[in-house]
């Protein structure tokens, strides 16, 4: 593929995303195809049709949950917990989210979503 292909392909996701990731730069670098396959993928669980078995805000309220499990980055909890809300998510719905994927992936992941999402140490030192 040419350089012009892999930038359509940013610039596909850049318009369905408002933006692009550090892994969109280098799917398009290896080879635009991984990343249309990719695009096409998230896309679509992401930002695909309804009516599906759950609901889009119920499908973001997950990706929280996962996210938070996996210990996922800061950014991506943000990112699916503002979309969420912008869905009609209420903060304890979010917040739940995150509490319950302390079952599979423990209190420090709890608590570095909690980080992520504003809430501070009361001596704002760490500990």
């Amino acid at each position: 593929m040419t350089d012009n292909d892999k930038n359509d392909v940013l610039e596909e996701i850049r318009a369905r995303r408002g933006f692009t990731l550090p892994v969109h730069e280098m799917m398009a670098r290896v080879d635009p195809e991984i990343l249309r396959a990719y695009n096409s993928l998230a896309g679509n669980l992401l930002f695909g049709p309804e009516p599906r078995a759950l609901d889009l805000k119920t499908r973001y309220l997950v990706l929280v949950g996962v996210t938070t499990a996996v210990r996922g980055d800061a950014d991506g909890i943000k990112w699916s917990s503002a979309k969420a809300r912008e869905l009609g998510a209420t903060e304890e719905e979010i917040l739940e989210a995150v509490l319950l994927a302390g079952l599979p992936g423990g209190i420090p992941a709890v608590e570095e979503a909690a980080l992520a999402l504003g809430f501070e140490y009361p001596d704002k030192k760490g500990h």
